[in-house]
């Protein structure tokens, strides 16, 4: 009897050693994690499973019937990826903007120059300067002539040699400075007039462009014309 017990013992522990050296073996716990499946798709409803093939039937015939917007929509993302701009690629696209502006601006500008056009206003040779030199001195004068005003009688004209003045000296006991005055004239290009107070009288000299003798001066008292000659 105890031979019998031992025998089923040692065959019972063989069993156990053979079924886990062996991993093909089936085991309990598969065997109940095979029941458990088995029963999950028993009690799996017909209705979610039917659906579940309408969708994928659903894609499927999508996809064969309209495959260009699979296309498009993969062009799209590739568009999309390649439309990225970083924040370098921002800053050159603005400095180009700029750029460009800045030279179309300059070229409208060098336009605009070369359109314009530069007239040029001949001074008029008949239109009389005026200038008071002094209280007591006037002048007007043109390109020809010079006319010179004062309250005091001239009784002197005369030139120097080799210079290209007329000089006049006119009674009078002013107290003054020197005065200078240029002219814009062709033909007269300077008055001055100095004080003589001590020998009461005062002296305008006047600056010629030529010779005295190319000049015809008359005077009566306070007013004396100087006139510049036709060249010959």
């Amino acid at each position: 009897m105890k031979k019998i017990s031992l025998f089923i013992t040692l065959l019972i522990i063989s069993s156990n050693l053979y079924a886990r050296e062996n991993p093909f073996v089936p085991t309990q716990s598969y065997n109940e994690e095979v029941a458990r499946l088995n029963e999950i798709n028993d009690s799996y409803p017909d209705e979610f499973e039917g659906q579940e093939k309408l969708y994928i039937q659903e894609i499927q015939d999508k996809m064969k019937s309209n495959p260009d917007s699979i296309n498009k929509d993969t062009k799209s993302v590739k568009k999309k990826a390649k439309s990225d701009l970083t924040e370098d690629k921002i800053k050159n696209l603005i400095t180009k903007a700029q750029e460009k502006t800045v030279k179309e601006t300059k070229q409208l500008v060098e336009q605009l120059k070369e359109k314009e056009e530069i007239i040029y206003v001949k001074p008029r040779t008949d239109v009389a300067i005026e200038k008071q030199v002094l209280p007591f001195v006037k002048l007007e004068y043109t390109n020809q002539k010079l006319d010179l005003y004062s309250k005091y009688k001239v009784f002197k004209k005369f030139t120097l040699p080799n210079q290209n003045k007329i000089i006049l000296d006119f009674y009078a006991k002013e107290n003054f400075y020197t005065k200078r005055e240029d002219l814009n004239s062709t033909n007269f290009t300077k008055v001055t007039v100095g004080n003589h107070q001590k020998d009461k009288f005062f002296r305008v000299v006047v600056e010629l462009t030529s010779t005295p003798d190319n000049y015809e001066v008359t005077y009566t008292d306070g007013h004396v014309t100087i006139f510049r000659l036709e060249q010959m």
